[in-house]
């Protein structure tokens, strides 16, 4: 139903809307973190990596509970949590500079702490007062300390959207060397760590799909490959971008640098249309055994689709042909809105997109949200992360399913509408390996939507 008491969007609001989110009056709560943030996770998320924060105290602090409680408690890391170590600049540095405390933080993190690449994630004290981090950190690459890099991440560059591909940036240009492609070697690129908060079940699912066709798939995030995945990188025979816009700097680097092609799948595969299409969209690039890959897709989308019927009465008795939102990020929401309309039958009302996306990859996104559904309705896309916005801009819907965020939590009750978490920030749930991706990811997603129905009996 229709939302009462709850005040339209008004001309106004379109007109805050149209600015860049740079030149807004007031933005509410947005769906990120700074740059700062998303290397630092980045960073952690590869085993064997100490990051080494050159900022204030806090940045390190606020960014890893943040994550922590964003991501549904999806931050890891050997060198990572409590434990990152941190320049802690005061205000006497601002006056002084620095470099020299910088320098003494990287000799004492090399000597009490373990780590096979440690890395600098500077923040926006050093930007601003002009410390020469990158020479600081040049003193210690030599023979006798172990290898280090530089990401120039300082708050201001950006979110920590652009963290993660800060991170794959300083990765590709300051610690990857050449090495023999190896057949069948495909690196995964665009999920990203925290951000996405189903992440680390996402990568083991499509690791273990890629492996199963007969590729040999280099995770890099989570996992135990560690920096032994980074090494790994150049050897690639193509790189995965599973994203219309994340990760693809970095596979337009690779492909600059040592000639790997990549591909763009935008959008999370779920359910088995999808997932069919993922896999042979990969095999169109590479060698692999049609029969095998035949095999694997018919006896998985047998198995889902089994699955599937122990929960259609449940779908089509008490959700039949229900109009839906979704508020999330790019990946998460073309996943959603596709397999919830073409294998599900329910109708989309409107989109939201949450992660900001480049102004050139937009229309990729609203064509993937819009066309190829095979339903009657054709969803309202608008690209918006100020919640303040967002929550405005719902209030000219009807529908009766929110997927969203966990700030919209109390919001769906406004619109008497049952509420699912399914993007960050998930302040809401624990997510371990949780994924809705794949052929079997959507029954996942359907049992935890009809569980907040339940009622005992």
């Amino acid at each position: 139903m229709t939302a009462t008491n709850v005040l339209k969007f008004t001309d106004e609001d379109e007109r805050i809307a149209a600015l860049d989110p740079r030149d807004r009056p007031l933005q509410e709560t947005p769906r990120h973190t700074c740059a700062l943030g998303g290397a630092f996770v980045a960073a952690t998320a590869v085993s064997g990596v100490m990051p080494i924060l050159h900022s204030g105290g806090g940045c390190g602090w606020s960014n890893f509970f943040g994550f922590i409680g964003a991501s549904g408690g999806g931050q890891i890391g050997d060198g990572g949590a409590l434990t990152t170590p941190c320049s802690t600049l005061l205000e006497k540095h601002v006056v002084f500079g620095g470099e020299e405390k910088l320098r003494d933080q990287i000799a004492s993190t090399m000597e009490l702490m373990n780590g096979d690449l440690f890395v600098t994630v500077s923040g926006c004290i050093p930007a601003l007062i002009g410390d020469d981090v990158e020479g600081v950190v040049s003193e210690f690459r030599k023979p006798e300390y172990p290898p280090i890099i530089n990401v120039k991440s300082s708050g201001f560059n950006g979110t920590s959207y652009d963290g993660y591909d800060l991170f794959l940036d300083a990765v590709i240009d300051q610690y990857l060397e050449e090495r023999p492609v190896r057949k069948g070697l495909v690196n995964i690129l665009g999920i990203q760590p925290c951000q996405h908060i189903f992440w680390k079940g996402d990568l083991d699912l499509f690791k273990a799909n890629l492996d199963a066709i007969g590729l040999e798939t280099n995770q890099i995030f989570g996992g135990r490959y560690g920096v032994e995945g980074l090494k790994d990188i150049p050897a690639a025979q193509l790189n995965i971008v599973l994203s219309p816009w994340q990760g693809l700097k970095a596979a337009e680097k690779l492909k600059e640098k040592y000639g790997t092609p990549y591909i763009v799948y935008p959008g999370l595969p779920m359910g088995p249309k999808e997932m069919t299409r993922f896999l042979r969209t990969v095999a169109e690039y590479l060698d692999v055994e049609q029969e095998r890959l035949d095999k694997w897709i018919k006896k998985q989308t047998e198995i889902a689709y089994d699955d599937f019927n122990l929960i259609a009465t449940a779908l089509y008795t008490g959700f039949c042909n229900v109009h839906f939102a979704v508020v999330a990020e790019s990946n998460m929401a073309i996943g959603l809105v596709r397999y919830l309309t073409n294998e599900c039958g329910l109708l989309p009302s409107v989109v939201v997109v949450t992660d900001n996306p480049p102004a050139e990859v937009r229309d990729l996104i609203t064509d993937r949200l819009t066309n190829g559904l095979e339903g009657i309705i054709v969803p309202d896309v608008f690209f918006e992360n100020d919640t303040y916005l967002i929550h405005k801009r719902l209030t000219n819907y009807t529908f009766m399913l929110l997927f969203a965020s966990s700030m919209e939590k109390y919001a769906a009750a406004k619109y008497m509408a049952g509420h699912h978490t399914i993007s960050f920030p998930a302040f809401d749930r624990v997510i371990l390996k949780r994924t809705y991706a794949g052929f079997g990811g959507g029954n996942i997603l359907l049992e935890d939507l009809f569980s907040k129905f339940a009622r005992p009996f």
